[in-house]
């Protein structure tokens, strides 16, 4: 299923989707997709790459903006991984894409927001950039 997956989304390299297309055209099978991989609970299994995500589409507000560039993301990163021949990375993105698209395209065609989803994604990114930061100012210090 997996492979599937990631061809799916490769399937989509060097093409520009727009987002009505992406959530009127290529929704049922993105949340065919999201079902598979729920019945197989791995959406369980990388809740936490999930919510990281999602999170970090909030950073757009627009609706339409998020869903095509997390798509085009999505492309991105499974081309990516495929050519470094990284499967773990290709099966963690093909998982965790498919599932924030799905939510996003829910989204989009009902204009409702999981609000609980929604917070808890924006909690989850939140601490991963305030762990980027200190990092980083780790390293500033050094360059002084």
């Amino acid at each position: 299923m997996i492979e599937k997956i990631s061809d799916y989304i490769y399937s989509f390299k060097n093409k520009v989707v727009e987002a009505k297309d992406i959530a009127s055209k290529y929704d049922s099978t993105i949340s065919e997709f999201a079902e598979a991989i729920k019945k197989e609970s791995l959406d369980e299994e990388f809740k936490e790459n999930f919510y990281t995500i999602l999170g970090y589409t909030y950073r757009l507000d627009d609706i339409s903006q998020r869903l095509f560039f997390t798509f085009q993301e999505a492309v991105y990163a499974i081309d990516l991984d495929k050519l470094m021949k990284n499967d773990e990375s290709l099966r963690v993105n093909s998982i965790v894409y498919i599932l924030v698209l799905d939510e996003i395209i829910k989204e989009y065609n009902t204009k409702e927001i999981n609000l609980e989803q929604k917070n808890k994604a924006l909690e989850i990114y939140k601490k991963i950039e305030e762990r980027k930061a200190s990092e980083n100012k780790k390293y500033h210090m050094y360059q002084n």
